[in-house]
């Protein structure tokens, strides 16, 4: 289908689902449905019977929505192939992914899983998938191509491939896995080939749909292989309800090889029957009708080979691009990875030199904090001394203070002091001129007697 179903349509679209109940094959590729639409999906294929093909090819469909239809895998016991390529898996985390991979690995019916383009990374990616395939007997055809599980993912994907017996192939295109690797998971699958009867090339998986729904004559094969998708052959069947160009009544491929010199045999066995019913007398318009036909049918035989031809030039060179684009991009491929490798070893020595300074950087640390602790010792200490001078400074200012008093008051006395020795130095001179006089008087009076 062409046509995009938005979530708002999910209405009709569910409709749309219902009338589709009783065919064997459903394809939805670019339809948009996104996660809601495969929520509705989901619930229309958990109780199917008939369907055995599903296509859901970029429909943008995530985690979420791969949920949904992991729970119905868990019911549904008819779906043989399915087909999620160009759609989001990878995104979203790696839940929604897981639970698929434990839906299929558990299931008893699918056959098919096209997971291409859905940007599953890495070993983790690749050990969901890994587990899938340890655990699940019955799958025989996947497909990885251009999802990104690198070598790492790869030798995941070998180490739990080495424990499945029955996946016959998977295809690993563009995963950026190491040569050797691949080559190990080629042995694996011709090991499984080997071991169920199928010793033949790995091929894409070939669904086979036969009229009435049912598959028939298929039991004798292994699961997966030899069986072509031939269609509902109610379709090719004219207005008259005669078969196909090419088909029995019953619908299945005629063994009547057509080829020129089978049809030139029948044009000269038509003359002749035409000639042998004129010579009776009869008329014969049937048999000029019937060689009409097988005229134009040549002709268009003849057509049709013609475009074959050039459809098989046309995809020879179509497949001869592509080879070169491989070639090309793998060229690429092993420029960038030498480039990686160069990034990766200049990563390293980076990551050494950013160590050393890391290093360094610790060490000047450790000797900051050594210092800054140091310093706040001092800075703690000088305080404590201040503290303890201006205590000394102060008991020294209040001495002075007492000091000063105390001389002024002793200034004072020796200034009062002083002055009493000044007045009695005067009363001691007036007391010795006085004696003095005395003296004198005596004297006088001594030597007058």
């Amino acid at each position: 289908m062409g046509v995009g179903v938005k979530p708002q349509g999910m209405g009709m679209f569910g409709t749309f689902l219902k009338a589709q109940e009783s065919s064997q094959t459903l394809v939805l590729a670019h339809a948009g449905i996104g996660d809601h639409g495969a929520l509705e999906v989901a619930r229309f294929i958990a109780s199917n019977t008939k369907l055995l093909r599903l296509d859901l090819t970029g429909n943008g469909i995530s985690a979420t929505g791969v949920a949904h239809l992991a729970g119905a895998l868990r019911q549904n016991i008819a779906l043989e192939s399915l087909v999620l390529r160009h759609n989001r898996l990878g995104e979203g985390g790696a839940v929604g992914f897981q639970t698929l991979c434990r839906a299929v690995r558990s299931n008893e019916v699918l056959q098919h899983l096209d997971l291409r383009h859905n940007n599953l990374s890495g070993a983790l990616g690749a050990a969901c998938i890994g587990e899938l395939l340890v655990g699940n007997a019955v799958l025989t055809h996947i497909e990885l191509s251009w999802n990104p599980l690198d070598p790492a993912g790869g030798q995941v994907l070998l180490d739990h491939l080495k424990q499945n017996t029955t996946l016959f192939d998977c295809q690993l295109t563009g995963c950026g896995i190491a040569e050797e690797t691949l080559l190990e998971i080629a042995q694996v699958l011709r090991r499984n080939r080997v071991a169920r009867g199928a010793n033949m090339q790995a091929g894409p998986y070939l669904l086979s749909l036969e009229h009435g729904g049912a598959a028939k004559g298929l039991a004798s094969s292994p699961p997966g292989l030899g069986r072509t998708w031939h269609g509902d052959y109610g379709e090719d069947r004219g207005a008259d309800g005669d078969p196909a160009p090419g088909l029995t009544s019953s619908g299945h491929p005629s063994g009547m090889v057509v080829s020129s010199s089978r049809t030139e045999e029948l044009r000269n066995r038509l003359t002749d029957w035409r000639f042998a019913r004129i010579r009776r007398g009869e008329d014969a318009p049937d048999v000029q009708e019937l060689l009409e036909l097988l005229n134009k049918g040549q002709a268009k035989l003849e057509e049709e080979v013609v475009g074959v031809e050039n459809l098989r030039i046309h995809l020879q060179c179509l497949t001869r691009g592509f080879q070169d684009r491989v070639l090309r991009y793998q060229s690429d491929v092993d420029i960038k990875q030498a480039l990686l490798l160069d990034f990766q070893r200049e990563k390293q020595e980076l990551g050494a030199i950013q160590q050393r300074a890391s290093d360094d950087l610790a060490l000047q640390r450790e000797a900051w904090e050594q210092a800054h602790e140091l310093a706040v010792a001092v800075r703690r200490r000088s305080e404590a001394e201040e503290v303890a001078s201006n205590a000394d400074l102060a008991n020294v200012l209040r001495d002075k203070s007492a000091c000063e008093t105390r001389l002024r008051e002793l200034t004072a006395k020796l200034e009062h002091q002083e002055a009493e020795n000044k007045q009695l130095r005067e009363k001691a001179t007036s007391l010795r001129q006085g004696v003095v006089v005395l003296q004198s008087n005596s004297l006088a009076t001594l030597q007058g007697g």
